[in-house]
This record gives structure tokens, sequence and C-alpha cells, in this order.
């Protein structure tokens, strides 16, 4: 079987989340972000080539201070997303590597 890279559009606003102070991907699940959760599962697969995962500009800062080290110890590509998740992915689809056969979109989120 090929390599798969692996996108999770992650650059939405979460307006059906309910918290108007925080965004759905970056909530606490069982001590870990709900990103995170989304992104263990493939890091650990031997049919993943790549993992990015496409966020919003304006949470850039907040990303990098509070995910840097999860980021680097899984390996997963970030990249700004757009206004739209056919943006967003479309950014994401131009960053995978030619080495990954096939791509996955996986809600962030879910």
């Amino acid at each position: 079987m090929g390599r798969f890279a692996v996108i999770l559009p992650a650059a939405g606003r979460s307006s059906r989340f309910g918290d108007p102070g925080q965004k759905k991907i970056y909530a606490d699940l069982e001590g870990k972000a709900v990103w995170l959760r989304a992104v263990e599962p493939f890091a650990n697969n031997k049919d993943v080539g790549q993992i990015l995962i496409a966020i919003a500009e304006e949470d850039r800062e907040m990303f990098e201070r509070r995910h840097r080290d999860d980021v680097a110890r899984l390996g997963v590509d970030v990249l700004i997303g757009g206004a739209e998740r056919s943006d967003t992915v479309a950014a994401a689809l131009r960053r995978v590597k030619p080495e990954c056969d096939f791509v996955a979109v996986h809600d962030a989120a879910r």
C-alpha cells in the first residue's frame, strides 16, 4: 500500500461549539486538546507519510506557544487555512509531499 498524507482542516470559527472564548479544536478533552486526539492515531500509523494541520491566522501565535512541542514530537506540518474549508484543503494539498500516494482529509474537531 502507498503512503498517506493526512490533512486536518482546523481553521474554522467553531461557531456551533457554544464557547465564544475558545475554539473546539483547542478544548481540553481528558488532558489533551481535541486536535491532538485527532492527530495521534495517524502519527502512530506506518502508512502515514505526512500530517498537515491547517489553522486560522488569528490562532498562529497561540498555537505555536501552546503546541510547539506536540507539533515537533508528532512531526506535524502546520499551515494557515483559507476563508472556506475548500480553500484550506486546497492550500494543504499544495503542500503534500510527492512521496505520498494518497490523501485523507479528517476533521480536526472530531
